[in-house]
């Protein structure tokens, strides 16, 4: 007699992943890709990042790794104090700076829909910096992608976790910090807010950086991946 409440809400598909990924971390195999994603040729990328205190409900970074026909550059915007002006005006130069580029020459890369999540209730806060209209045509833009997305659903990995670090740990990439988190974020935020120390906060810019840098090493792998470079 089969047991209809063992693993109960697990379909068919969820568990052959299961089994494929068990494998992969067993036989200590390369990650597999099934299906192609055809990126955006274009001549500028972002990379794009925030840190948040979910404990305040505030956003007190907006992060982005550039890159384009000059190089490549860090870009940020963040609150020196938790008010809601200080929330209200990093937002809006986020805003203002990513609709600063032509939407068919750029291509917007994040990793999870934390950040669409957390600009859609940042509208609700300031709902004069951007109608709800214009924020949902930006983050449905064909060319703003959510890299989590094409990972989880497109690729399978030998690793337990497939959240950046892991993701990008895997690729190579090391964070500068030796501890790289987003509570540990939160932590050196509110000490820099009580001590003014700029250390704090150099090192909180420094992880957002690299957060954002290691979603270019993501985005380049998968593209060279499917592209058969």
């Amino acid at each position: 007699r089969s047991d209809k409440t063992f693993l109960k809400g697990i379909g068919e598909s969820t568990l052959t992943k299961m089994a494929l990924r068990a494998r992969l971390m067993k036989d200590e195999a390369q990650p597999v890709i099934h299906e192609r994603f055809d990126f955006p040729n274009v001549s500028t990328e972002l990379f794009f990042d925030i840190e948040s205190d979910p404990t305040q409900d505030f956003v007190y970074l907006h992060g982005f790794w550039v890159r384009d026909p000059d190089g490549e550059r860090f870009v940020e915007f963040t609150a020196r104090a938790i008010t809601p002006e200080d929330e209200r005006r990093v937002w809006a130069e986020s805003i203002e700076f990513v609709r600063s580029f032509d939407p068919e020459e750029v291509a917007i890369y994040y990793y999870s829909a934390y950040e669409r999540s957390s600009y859609r209730r940042l509208r609700k806060k300031f709902p004069d910096v951007i109608s709800e209209e214009h924020l949902e045509e930006m983050f449905g833009h064909p060319n703003f992608i959510d890299l989590y997305s094409i990972v989880t659903k497109m690729t399978d990995w030998p690793l337990g976790s497939y959240g950046i670090k892991a993701i990008a740990q895997y690729l190579g990439f090391e964070w500068r910090d030796e501890t790289p988190s987003g509570a540990l974020s939160i932590q050196w935020y509110n000490e820099y807010l009580n001590t003014r120390d700029e250390a704090l906060l150099n090192r909180i810019l420094e992880y957002n950086e690299d957060d954002c840098k290691a979603t270019m090493v993501v985005k380049d792998y998968l593209l060279n991946r499917m592209t058969g470079g």
